[in-house]
């Protein structure tokens, strides 16, 4: 069974609660699974809201509900407090302490980063777990605060420039995750690739400029500009890396 499917069948028990017209309330979704709960769901004539608890955020919970007075993702905000004079922490650092704390990856939304200033997004349903036992990152001893005003994820690309051969997404998934052209193959066959925010199994489907990229593993990208051939007959593409 491959990822999609299997994320299908994890999911199928709240469509079936959400069909017989129940409030349904997901963990944090990233954008793959968002979008293939999304067309999921239409399929169905369900229409799920979601909300990531930061503006601007990529991993989101998903509710159904027929009560839009009541709506509520139940999503707590955090700022990390650490003495930022002595020590630097960074995402990797957050998420593996706290999946350190045996906390799933679905409980835990975006990780930020302001300059030094962290903050996170997580379940409301393990928040007095996480302010009991969340207490270092690393070995840097913290303190978490809620806040209730809203934390911009800014969203910062870093533009590479490559002459590719053609504009095959297979060819694009190569030169950006700097894999071999069979490795691109496979991850786009097994459903790995989405293409503005939709799954593309089709290895030869021509990217375009503005496309946005999702590559499961590897990263978020966009295609910045595509440029003329060059004389030995290669495409100029610039292609931008989230970061």
């Amino acid at each position: 069974m491959d990822s999609v499917e299997q994320f299908k069948k994890k999911i199928n028990s709240f469509l079936s609660r959400a069909n017989d017209g129940r409030v349904v309330l997901l963990p944090f979704l990233d954008e793959r699974e968002g979008h293939i709960l999304e067309a999921t769901s239409k399929g169905m004539n369900l229409s799920f809201i979601s909300d990531g608890g930061i503006i601007n955020a990529e991993r989101k919970r998903y509710l159904y509900t027929t009560y839009l007075d009541k709506i509520d993702f139940k999503i707590v905000v955090y700022s990390i407090i650490y003495n930022k004079k002595y020590y630097e922490i960074n995402h990797r650092a957050i998420l593996g302490s706290l999946m350190g704390l045996g906390i799933k990856r679905e409980c835990i939304g975006d990780i930020t980063i302001i300059d030094k200033d962290a903050y996170f997004a997580a379940t409301e349903e393990i928040s007095s777990f996480l302010e009991s036992e969340f207490n270092y990152v690393g070995n840097i001893p913290i303190k978490l605060e809620r806040i209730d005003y809203p934390i911009y994820n800014e969203v910062k690309y870093d533009i590479t420039l490559h002459f590719l051969a053609s504009l095959r997404l297979d060819a694009v998934v190569s030169q950006a995750c700097h894999i071999s052209r069979s490795e691109a193959n496979e991850m786009i066959v097994l459903g790995l690739v989405m293409v503005n925010h939709e799954i593309i199994n089709n290895t030869s489907f021509i990217v375009k400029e503005n496309d946005e990229l999702s590559i499961r593993h590897k990263g978020h990208y966009k295609i910045h500009s595509i440029g003329n051939e060059s004389k030995s007959g290669r495409i100029k593409v610039e292609i931008a890396k989230r970061v």
